[in-house]
């Protein structure tokens, strides 16, 4: 029984294909990434969490269920599947009372959330800030060359004591249709049967001091947490 079955999506445009194609990943909302909001909730009056690839909007929804009238969520990914969401948001009262940030990229070959998140660090140094998110969820393209630069650049917009997710350290290229097709001839054989997440993790996360790893090196979905600087 997947956890949106009770949930009318009739008329939708994105939230409809979490019904429409069930048997995705996709369409159940990731409950580690929940699990870590509530607990952040139960701590702090406002939080500001990320949510870097939402799919089909099955973890957004839920998310934005548990955050509150001071709270922010910040949403990356294609255009249309954003304008979609907005449009979904807009068409059904969910009951949302937090303020949304919808940050888009276009599907041109070099371009990214990548860029968006760039463009933050610099206003938020520009702030003088130490930190945006109290919590980042990373879901993205799920390649090196995409995620190797995002997991270094939310290391610096996740605030100390807060939370960066990998989800599918496991998964690969190879093993899926939809990667099959985004990475034939674009890719060696070697990057394809990679597991390009875990890659990203050890690289980056597993030997940082500054992160402490809250989960066991053989799960699927990565939890680190950022060290208060001292």
């Amino acid at each position: 029984m997947g956890f949106y079955d009770n949930y009318n999506f009739d008329g939708l445009k994105l939230l409809a294909k979490i019904k429409d194609r069930p048997e995705n990943y996709c369409s159940e909302p990731c409950e580690e990434f929940l699990n870590v909001i509530k607990h952040l909730k139960t701590n702090r009056r406002n939080v500001s969490v990320a949510e870097i690839g939402i799919g089909f909007g099955a973890t957004a929804l839920q998310v934005l269920n548990l955050l509150d009238s001071d709270d922010i969520y910040y949403g990356f990914d294609f255009a249309d599947n954003l304008n979609d969401f907005a449009h979904d948001l807009q068409a059904r009262d969910f009951g949302i009372t937090c303020e949304i940030f919808l940050a888009t990229n276009t599907d041109k070959m070099f371009d990214s959330y990548n860029w968006n998140l760039s463009n933050m660090i610099f206003q938020m140094r520009e702030r003088n800030e130490a930190g945006l998110f109290d919590a980042a969820y990373l879901d993205g393209a799920h390649t090196f060359l995409h995620d190797g630069l995002a997991v270094c650049l939310l290391k610096e917009l996740v605030k100390d004591g807060g939370f960066l997710l990998l989800d599918d350290i496991f998964w690969t290229l190879e093993s899926d249709q939809w990667g099959r097709g985004y990475g034939f001839g674009k890719m060696t054989d070697e990057q394809m049967s990679d597991y390009q997440i875990l890659r990203v993790r050890k690289l980056f996360l597993d030997n940082d001091p500054n992160f402490e790893a809250l989960t066991p090196p053989d799960s699927w979905r990565a939890i680190f947490r950022k060290c208060v600087a001292k």
